[in-house]
Order: structure tokens, then C-alpha cells, then sequence
């Protein structure tokens, strides 16, 4: 009798380290394929790719993992998914097909852990499908040439010839704006204008 007591005492105890063993060794493996839960946070989130049907979600771990994007066109709703198929550091997920000129708020699920922008979702906005008018290409109409215009250099301003004057007496006015003297009409008498004079009376 003592030794079936002592034999079901062995099997207890045996049941018990094997099985305190087997949640050892769980939580070891989890923390293996987690790779350490909360120290996969996601590095350099960003969008590219954007176009009116679909984005491309991209970003960095510090160890090699496999990750989800839960997504959806409002903040508190992540309905769709779009989950990695290899374990990796540097991931791209696609989105797709996505409406156009639409909002779309998503953040990244590692394993059991989620991770949004600090308490917030990430969000993009798609593009239209409307293509942009691009502007017509102007219509250059020929020109015809035409004869230029003929010219006819200005009358030089007179003075008149019924008074002669002397350089004294233009010198007398220089600096002065006194009409008689300015012959070019530039609102003051100078040399230039004593020079006029000598051409329209060269007697003088």
C-alpha cells in the first residue's frame, strides 16, 4: 500500500515538472517568434505609392518578424487586412483595391501587439481618377510681314531768327529753364541748346 502511496506521489510530482517545463518552454518560443513582444515597434512608417485604387504601407523592425496592416475609412474601424507572408525587417504591404478620394486610417498589428502613431491611426488619402485638363497647346496664328513704318527723325525746336543772339547771352541764361534759350526743350538752358542755335543760324 505504502508503495502505490509513494509511486502516485513520483507521478504527481513528475506531472507537475513536466508541466510547469511545458509552460516554460511556451513562453520561451513565444517569446522567440515574437521577438520579444513590444520591441518590434515599427521604425519609419510611411505611405508611398499612392494612387486612386491603391497605397504601399512601409516600414522597419529591429528583428526579423512578420507583420499585418489592419485598415479602414474611419479611425475607430480597422475591418480590412493585409498580412505579410515571410518574416522580414524591411516591410511593404499594398493596399488594395482602395476607393478613390477617400481617407483611409490603418495601423500595424506584430503578433499581438498593435501600433498606431501615438495613440492615433495613421492615415493617407487616395488620389482622383479625374485626369487633370491639361491646357491647350496655343494656335500661333502666321504673321504677315508687313513694311516697317517710316520714320522721320523729330523737327529740331526753333528759335526765332528776328533776335540775334551771342554766346554771352546764352550764358547769361544757362541753368535757366527761360524758353527763348532752351532750344531742345529740356528745361534748362545748357551748351547744347547754344549749339542748336548755331545750327539753325549758322550766320551767326
Amino acid at each position: 500500500m505504502k508503495k502505490k502511496s509513494i509511486i502516485l506521489i513520483i507521478t504527481i510530482i513528475v506531472g507537475i515538472l513536466i508541466t510547469v517545463g511545458l509552460v516554460l518552454s511556451m513562453d520561451k518560443i513565444r517569446s522567440i517568434f515574437s521577438g520579444a513582444t513590444g520591441k518590434q515597434k515599427p521604425q519609419g512608417v510611411r505611405v508611398t505609392n499612392v494612387s486612386a485604387n491603391s497605397a504601399t504601407i512601409v516600414w522597419q523592425t529591429p528583428s526579423v518578424v512578420a507583420g499585418q496592416i489592419e485598415y479602414g475609412t474611419t479611425p475607430g474601424s480597422f475591418l480590412l487586412r493585409a498580412s505579410e507572408t515571410t518574416q522580414k525587417t524591411n516591410h511593404n504591404l499594398t493596399l488594395s483595391p482602395l476607393l478613390p478620394e477617400t481617407i483611409y486610417y490603418f495601423r500595424i498589428r506584430i503578433n499581438e501587439e498593435i501600433y498606431d502613431e501615438n495613440g492615433a491611426p495613421y492615415s493617407f488619402t487616395t488620389k482622383s481618377t479625374k485626369q487633370k485638363m491639361i491646357n491647350p497647346i496655343p494656335t500661333i496664328k502666321p504673321v504677315t510681314p508687313t513694311s516697317p513704318p517710316v520714320t522721320t527723325s523729330p523737327a529740331l525746336p526753333t528759335v526765332a531768327t528776328t533776335t540775334k543772339y551771342t554766346l554771352s547771352d546764352f550764358a547769361e541764361k544757362f541753368g535757366s529753364s527761360d524758353t527763348v534759350f532752351d532750344i531742345n526743350n529740356d528745361g534748362t538752358v545748357n551748351s547744347a541748346d547754344w549749339a542748336l542755335y548755331q545750327q539753325q543760324n549758322p550766320s551767326n
